[in-house]
C-alpha cells in the first residue's frame, strides 16, 4: 500500500513538474500564410479559400481571441507576458490572391497583418494600392513591411540593409498615410546587425520563420507558424496549443 502511495505521489508531481514546465515556455501563436491559390498548392505554400475559412470558423468555435500583431507587440513591450487562448494571423509577401483571405476575416471580424514587398506593390500577381487603401479602409487587417525587395538581409551591407528596412517603412507610411511599426524578415533570415537597425528605426517588433538564437522569445525575432492546407481540426488546434514551437528545432537566423 504505502508503495503504490508513493508511487502515485511520485506520478503527481512529476506530472505538476510536466506541466508547470509547459507553462513557463508558452508562447502566444502567430500563424503565417503565403498564397490562396488553389493551383498552386502542389509546390508552394498554398491553403485554398475553403480551408482557411474552416480554419477560422475552427478559431472562432474554440472561442480564441484574436488580435493584431501590433496589440500583441505592445503588450510584450509592457508586460513581457504571454496571452493565452489568443491567435494572430499574418500574411507574407502581399500577394493579389490574398483579397480573397481578406474577405473571409472581414466576415469573422478578424484582425491580420499582411507584410508587404514595397517594390512588388501592384506588380502583376500582387496586391495593388488600391487593394490596399480598401483593406485598410473597411476591415481590422493592416500593413507591415517584407522590406523593399525581398533581398536576404544577412547578406546585405548596412547602407543596403537601412534601404530595405527604414526606407521600406517610410515609402509605406506616406502612401497609406499609417504608422508601420512591424517588419517581416525575407526567407526569415536575420543577424545582429539587422536587428540593431530595425529597433532603431522604431519598429515595435519583427517577425522570421522558425528561426533564432535560441528558444526565448523575443519582439524583434518572433518566431512563427506555418500553416497548410491540411492543417485543420486536431492539427490545428496543436499548433494553437502555444507549445508547438517549443518542441520545433530552431534553425539558426542565417
Amino acid at each position: 500500500m504505502r508503495k503504490t502511495r508513493k508511487i502515485l505521489i511520485l506520478v503527481i508531481v512529476l506530472i505538476f513538474i510536466f506541466w508547470y514546465f509547459l507553462f513557463l515556455n508558452y508562447s502566444t501563436p502567430i500563424l503565417v500564410y503565403h498564397s490562396f491559390d488553389e493551383s498552386k498548392i502542389k509546390d508552394y505554400p498554398v491553403v485554398s479559400p475553403r480551408v482557411f475559412s474552416e480554419q477560422m470558423r475552427f478559431i472562432k468555435k474554440g472561442g480564441y481571441k484574436v488580435i493584431s500583431l501590433k496589440e500583441y507587440c505592445r503588450h510584450l513591450k509592457e508586460k513581457n507576458a504571454q496571452l493565452r487562448n489568443t491567435v494572430i494571423i499574418t500574411f507574407d509577401d502581399g500577394l493579389e490572391d490574398n483579397m480573397v483571405a481578406v474577405e473571409i476575416l472581414k466576415d469573422f471580424d478578424f484582425a491580420a497583418t499582411i507584410f508587404l514587398i514595397v517594390d512588388n506593390i501592384g506588380k502583376s500577381g500582387y496586391l495593388t494600392k488600391e487593394n490596399i487603401e480598401w483593406f485598410l479602409k473597411n476591415t481590422k487587417v493592416n500593413i507591415g513591411s517584407h522590406t523593399l525587395r525581398h533581398r536576404y538581409l544577412p547578406e546585405l551591407d548596412k547602407d543596403d540593409l537601412k534601404k530595405e528596412i527604414i526606407d521600406s517603412k517610410i515609402t509605406l507610411e506616406k502612401l497609406f498615410g499609417v504608422t508601420v511599426d512591424t517588419i517581416s524578415y525575407p526567407v526569415g533570415g536575420f543577424n545582429h546587425k539587422v536587428l540593431k537597425i530595425v529597433e532603431d528605426a522604431g519598429y515595435l517588433c519583427a517577425c522570421t520563420t522558425n528561426r533564432g538564437f535560441d528558444k526565448k522569445i523575443n519582439r524583434f525575432q518572433l518566431r512563427r507558424i506555418k500553416i497548410t492546407n491540411k492543417d485543420l481540426g486536431f492539427k490545428l488546434w496543436i499548433k494553437l496549443s502555444g507549445f508547438y514551437n517549443f518542441f520545433k528545432r530552431v534553425k539558426k537566423p542565417f
